[in-house]
């Protein structure tokens, strides 16, 4: 939580700091974060589970050797991503309209966004988590007083975008300490085939859905004016906070409805407690997003962004309608049903497509995101409930 309200902070001050055309440059940035770190979010669900089996077993000699293996792994990975990244830098550049330099030092990044995840992981999994809370504090903390500084420098988007570096960066080499008390066992080779079988599936999930809330943002760079996309990316992380909000409701329900499953016990219960929950907090931001739209955008961002407020309703029921997506698409990871997360592929091809095509004005974006949205949740909720034997 303490990650989140200081990454909003650290927008809504960049928002205001930078004015609504440089913001553009820097939500288009963040939206391609979004999507380069799905593999992060994955590698610290993956090895969270792994590593607290191998407790429960006080397998201690193993989870030292998950360790130091997915370190050395993800390092060679990390740094392949990153020359990869740094080859298309040029492209991601020239499509999005915007300097080289910010999409260069975001890049840096990347090495230890790979990295990151493995330690908090393990970490994670060894349930130690006064480390893993105070370790996600810094790295708010840090992102926000580096990017305040950087910018007051005048440093401008390049300040934002080192900023996200330097906290990846320090909150890694942090974690280095704790792991430490890993070093008094021996380590203990053993096969990590279960592993790769639960990454693969839930990257291409979290990829497809990440993208399905970012694509708009990019694509917005590309087909309009500066100024236009960072007014859109400013109202985006708006109705965004629905998500972020709901989206603990998730992370809760996946190893309950996991352990129920294992004990061949009736799951859809949850699912719908679930649901009703994320209901029961996106329904009445979105009712104030709503009704309040200028007030809203005005306590985040100032005036200047006013004129995007008439649109904020629209995308809001999207961010409501995915917030209810994930939660689906979580639950159907936790029971290992996954054939029809093959629909998520085609609707985020669909929102690709139809943008792509459409894309006279922000009202009609908006307006394929919210019918995109609407009848994505419906088909994979209807698909999940009407679905026998979830146990």
């Amino acid at each position: 939580m303490i990650l989140n309200l200081t990454g909003f902070v650290f927008h809504f001050f960049m928002g205001r700091a930078l004015g609504p055309s440089s913001y553009g440059v820097l939500g288009a940035l963040w939206s391609l974060l979004y999507i380069l770190i799905v593999p992060t979010v994955t590698i610290q669900n993956t090895l969270s589970k792994f590593t607290s089996e191998l407790k429960a077993e006080k397998e201690y000699g193993k989870i030292k050797y998950l360790t130091t293996y997915t370190l050395k792994l993800f390092t060679l990975l990390a740094v392949l991503g990153l020359i990869f990244y740094l080859l298309l830098s040029k492209y991601i550049a020239a499509f999005l309209h915007i300097p080289l330099t910010p999409v260069i030092i975001f890049g840096a990044f990347f090495v230890f966004a790979i990295l990151l995840p493995v330690s908090r992981g393990i970490i994670q999994g060894l349930q130690w988590f006064k480390t893993l809370g105070v370790n996600m504090s810094f790295e708010g903390f840090a992102k926000l007083a580096f990017g305040v500084i950087l910018v007051l420098f005048g440093l401008e988007v390049n300040g934002a975008a080192l900023s996200v570096f330097l906290a990846f960066l320090f909150s890694f080499l942090i974690t280095y300490f704790p792991l430490r008390r890993l070093s008094k066992y021996k380590s203990e080779k053993y096969s990590l085939n279960g592993l790769y079988k639960y990454f693969i599936p839930m990257f291409i999930a979290l990829l497809v859905l990440t993208s399905f809330y970012s694509i708009d943002v990019l694509l917005v760079k590309h087909f309009f004016d500066s100024v236009i996309a960072g007014k859109y990316a400013a109202m985006s992380l708006v109705g965004k906070t629905i998500f972020f909000a709901t989206i603990a409701i998730s992370y809760v329900m996946f190893p309950k409805v996991s352990e129920l499953n294992k004990q061949k016990k009736y799951t859809k219960n949850l699912l719908i407690k679930s649901l009703l929950l994320v209901l029961a907090i996106g329904v009445p931001m979105t009712f104030i997003y709503s009704l309040f739209p200028e007030l809203v955008i005005n306590i985040f961002f100032g005036e200047e962004y006013l004129d995007i407020a008439n649109i904020l309703w629209r995308f809001s029921l999207f961010i409501l309608f995915f917030s209810l997506t994930y939660t689906v698409v979580m639950y159907n990871l936790s029971i290992d049903k996954l054939k029809s997360l093959s629909l998520l592929f085609l609707f985020a091809l669909a929102e690709t497509a139809l943008i792509w095509k459409y894309h006279g004005s922000l009202l009609q974006i908006t307006n394929i995101l919210m019918i995109l949205g609407g009848g994505m949740f419906i088909i994979l909720f209807l698909i999940s409930l009407l679905r026998k034997n979830d146990a």
